[in-house]
């Protein structure tokens, strides 16, 4: 099963298509607007500072007060499905896993490397290293939705230079000021290209929520390790007295361990009173004057 799209087999080589996270920007937004057909025409603006270059087509939906709005190139995935040998004679409907798999409450392992989860009402694609708890994925049990697109094979794919000299051209006649308008353009790819750059550097993944959720990650992370650091140095700083010392400090998850010789209990308070202080939980074993502290991470 291709983490790109997911394809489910019907009779006769007839196919519901499922497209990835991979494969679309998706943005879930409050605005003071009634209609799906009124967010429609201004769903590039809300993208604009967003996406890479491309020609893009858009999709909005409904979901209670708010929108979600996708933004995806037909011309990619069109191009994905020829190169699996699917036709569009062969497809019965295309839909967005975010209404195909709205409902998960464990994440779908796609395939070795990846998994669907769904993270603040968004269905994303994330490392499958990163979820202990998951479930196959069963193509039997999937509902398409009725949330469905068409993708434009020819008429809305324009050529991205024949576009580049029609808005010249206008701008010709409309502007007297040309080098603006291209220092603007030229500015524009210059940016665009600094973008792309960064996202294959740092392997970034294609949406923002993406991005947000490995971010979040890797906080958790640095401040686990911040903590450890901090309360190693509490016991290293630690008011010893003759006959004191440690023995050993390790640490397994989620506890940081630290034997100290040498202590009577009527010195546990001193010994840890930063831990008192700051009001940070820890638990004390001792055998004579052997000390264990642990304190959870």
């Amino acid at each position: 099963m291709d983490q790109d799209i997911e394809v489910r087999a019907e009779a006769k080589q007839k196919y519901h298509i499922v497209i990835s996270p991979s494969l679309y920007w998706v943005k879930k937004v409050t605005l003071p607007l009634k209609y799906i057909h009124e967010v429609k025409k201004i769903a590039a603006t809300l993208f604009e500072e967003l996406l890479p270059p491309g020609k893009y087509s858009f999709y909005v939906a409904k979901d209670g007060n708010d929108f979600i709005i996708f933004a995806y190139e037909d011309v990619k995935i069109l191009a994905l499905l020829t190169a699996k040998g699917i036709h569009s004679h062969q497809i019965i409907d295309i839909s967005f896993a975010q209404f195909v798999f709205k409902d998960i409450t464990k994440a779908i392992v796609i395939d070795e490397k990846n998994v669907i989860w769904k993270k603040d009402g968004i269905v994303i694609l994330l490392p499958a290293t990163w979820f202990k708890d998951t479930q196959p994925l069963n193509t039997d049990s999937i509902t398409m939705s009725k949330h469905t697109i068409q993708l434009e094979q020819f008429s809305h794919i324009v050529d991205r230079k024949t576009l580049y000299k029609i808005i010249m051209l206008l701008t010709f006649f409309i502007f007297v000021l040309l080098g603006e308008y291209f220092y603007f353009v030229k500015q524009k790819e210059v940016l665009a290209l600094q973008k792309e750059q960064l996202f294959k550097e740092y392997d970034l993944k294609p949406t923002l929520m993406q991005n947000k959720a490995i971010l979040a990650h890797y906080k958790k992370e640095d401040e686990k390790e911040q903590k450890l650091r901090k309360y190693i140095s509490y016991f290293l700083k630690a008011n010893f007295q003759k006959g004191e010392k440690i023995v050993s400090i390790s640490f397994e998850k989620p506890y940081l361990k630290v034997s100290i010789e040498g202590v009577k209990k009527e010195n546990l308070k001193r010994l840890l009173t930063r831990f008192m202080q700051e009001k940070i939980a820890f638990k004390t074993k001792q055998k004579g004057k052997n000390l264990l502290v642990e304190v959870k991470i």
